[in-house]
This record gives structure tokens, sequence and C-alpha cells, in this order.
């Protein structure tokens, strides 16, 4: 009595899974990057499904970046050293670390220094001698196999300084440049930015810019951020300095009130997304994260404020507008962990874009932290060794999408087949 329904069954699912609409409704069902990828690759006509922009922006809007893994260096030159996660080692991301080329094992160069971590890509710096300035290239750990994963970069332009404030890769995708560097340079109320872009091959000067600030930075720490056209630099002076790279101007912005700089890793900053920049706070056991959207517009050459505690060259300024997103008591949050000897002071050494996840060392045993800001979740990932007392940073590398597919031929048949049925 079972059969007749069977047959029935049977014969309705071939007829959806023959329909190209209904194929393409259920791939924009699909949330699994495997799931989806495997069903592009079933048949030619769902293959033509899947490589449609509106399914493709469908389902990327439903990806976020993956953390793989960080990318750990101190300043004592040595080489940086990748450290995959264990949660991507476990889970359907374990192909992409297990195929990729993360390390520099094979490199026989002395590194100095890795500048950015961002889409995919690892931007740094390295020399086989003092004596020689930094070349730069560009790597990119998960091109396919047999392609070259590294890009060497043609030497910056000579400037007033020897050594870059920072160097950033793009953070926008239609930004067509390989990478940003930023000189800058201040004197007592006066402060100089030179601001080169490397597109297409070679270095141009992207801006200039010069002000006179109505307070001093004291020092530029050398922790910087891109972000939607800005630069964002933490000061020692108790606000953030930043240089809008379409105006040429410089502006601040005040710290939250009790936030200020104590020492060189209590403090970061980290971009969201909708044009929200996130700072976070480390004093004595808390972790503050505060948050606010920064809405400022320019007519003509004057900075015009909304909702944010912005100060113009001329020394107006608008109310403060920060936001208390989160605040962790680490003692609670690291309490597992504390057991391998006392927590003493710790430091912020890595963030994730939207404040979702932070990497803390805990400074008295050596022990690099990650912490999911949501979920609370604490897992160490990182332990220093004993004679390294270098400040040391954590580069995240995350995977992002969307899944790369193969291309259709121009007159191939939409009932055709990938494999054999």
């Amino acid at each position: 009595m079972s059969s007749p329904p069977a047959v029935e069954d049977e014969d309705s699912a071939s007829k959806v899974l023959m329909d190209e609409y209904l194929v393409g409704d259920i791939l924009k069902c699909l949330h699994c990057p495997t799931c989806f990828a495997r069903a592009a690759l079933i048949r030619k006509n769902w293959l033509r499904n899947a490589v449609a922009q509106d399914i493709i922006h469908s389902f990327c809007s439903r990806q976020s970046p993956h953390l793989l893994g960080v990318y750990i260096y101190t300043e004592d030159f040595s080489k940086p050293e990748f450290v995959p996660l264990d949660d991507a080692l476990s889970s359907e991301l374990g192909g992409a670390l297990r195929h990729g080329n993360f390390r520099f094992d094979n490199m026989d160069t002395f590194f100095s220094h890795v500048w950015d971590c961002r889409n995919d890509r690892i931007l740094y710096g390295f020399s086989g001698s003092f004596k020689f300035p930094l070349d730069l290239a560009v790597r990119m750990p998960l091109h396919p196999l047999g392609q070259d994963t590294s890009m060497l970069l043609p030497q910056l332009p000579t400037t007033w300084q020897e050594f870059p404030h920072a160097m950033f890769l793009p953070d926008e995708d239609g930004d067509d440049s390989s990478c940003y560097s930023l000189d800058i340079a201040y004197k007592n109320h006066t402060v100089y930015a030179n601001v080169f872009v490397l597109r297409g091959g070679s270095w141009d000067t992207h801006c200039t810019a010069m002000a006179d600030l109505v307070r001093p930075p004291k020092e530029i720490l050398t922790r910087s951020l891109l972000m939607h056209g800005k630069i964002y630099m933490l000061t020692k002076a108790g606000y953030i300095l930043a240089l809008h790279l379409a105006n040429r101007s410089f502006f601040t912005v005040d710290l939250p009130r009790g936030v200020e700089f104590e020492y060189f890793s209590n403090l970061a900053l980290c971009r969201g997304d909708n044009s929200i920049l996130y700072l976070f706070h480390l004093k004595g056991d808390k972790l503050s994260i505060w948050m606010q959207r920064m809405n400022d517009h320019l007519k003509g050459d004057k900075l015009i404020v909304s909702t944010t505690c912005l100060q113009s060259m001329d020394g107006n300024s608008a109310a403060a507008q920060w936001v208390l997103s989160d605040t962790i008591s680490l003692h609670e949050a690291c309490g597992h962990i504390r057991v391998q000897g006392c927590m003493g002071d710790v430091s912020v050494v890595g963030i994730g874009d939207n404040a979702e996840f932070v990497f803390l060392e805990l400074e008295e045993n050596g022990i690099i932290v990650y912490m999911h800001i949501k979920s609370r979740k604490v897992k160490v990932v990182y332990q220093r060794g004993p004679d390294n007392d270098m400040a040391i940073r954590v580069l995240p590398f995350m995977m992002v999408w969307p899944v790369v597919l193969p291309k259709l031929g121009a007159g191939e048949s939409k009932s055709e087949g990938l494999y054999q049925e």
C-alpha cells in the first residue's frame, strides 16, 4: 500500500529539481557554504542558478567572514607565526586550513613587521639585513595550489620618515588599490601627514595634510585604523586623531568620559559595519566596549558634525555620543584560566571586526586567550616563550565569501549535467 505514494513523491521531487525557478528559490534558502557549493556542482542548470547575481548576493548577505586562525608576531624580528584555531580545524573550514599555505617557514629572509591582515591577505615587510630598507609583499595563503601565494610590491617612496607610521590593506570592496602607507609627524600643536597609495603597480601621493591642533597629541600610537576613507590614530592626550583622506583634513574624537590612556595596550580601535567605530578599554579587571556612529559630513572646507564628539581645526566641537556597548569582568570570564597563575596585567593584542571577539594577553604568565564577546567563551590559543618579553600583536586571519564556482561556457545546455547520471 505504500508503493504508489513513493512513486508519486519521487516524480514530484524530480519535477521540482528540474524546475530552474524552484531550484533558484531553494538555493536562496541554503545557509551552509559547503552545501551551496555542492549543490552548484550537481548539474549545470543548478550551477547556472548558483552563479546568478541575485542568488550569489542573497547567499553572501547571510555569510560572515570565518576566523581560521591568527598571525602572531613580536618585535624581536622573528618570523610571524600562524596559529590555526581548533574550532576551524574541526569544522568544514578544516579543508581550507589543510590546503592553504599560511606559514613563512620556507622563506629564507629576516622578517621585521606584519602591517595588516584583511580579506584573505597579509601585508608585511621583510629584509635580509638591518642595513637595507624593508621589502614589501602581500601574501595570499588561500590561493589555489600551484599559484604563487606571495606578491612582491614596489619600494615605498622616500620621505622624511625612514619607517612608515602605518600601512593598510584597503577596507572597501570597490577600492582597486593594493595598499596605503601613512607617514605622520608632529611638533607641539602642529601635525603633518603624507599618505601614499599603491595602485596599478606604482606608488602615488594620495594626500598630504597639516593642521594646528587645539591639544598636542603627546604621542601618536602606532596602532591605527583605516575605515571608510578615514584613518584613526590613538594618542596619549585623551583623544583619537583622525585624518579624512578625501578632504585632506584632520579632526579629533574625544574619548568617552572616564576612559584614558594608561599603557600601550589598554586601548584599541575596531571597525564596524554601518560606519560604527568601536573602542576597547581595559582598566583593572574590567573590559569595556564603547561604540559611536561616525556620521560626519564635509561641506566645502568645513567639517560638519552630527551625533559624534568631533572637533574641527577651528576648535568647535559637538557633544559626545559614545554608547557603552558591553562591560566584561575578566576575573569572571577568565576564571578557569587563572588557575594556571596570577592573571596580573592584561593587554588587548588583537580584535575582530564588529567587536565580535578579542585577543587578550595575561601578561603574568604570557598566555594569549581568545574571547568571543557575545557568548563570553574564553580559551587559550598561544603561550609566549619564557624568554620573549617583546611587545606582541595578534592579527586575525578571516576567510571571506563568496565561494568561487566554475565558469559556464557560452554554448552549454541548461539540461546538461556536470556529472554522468
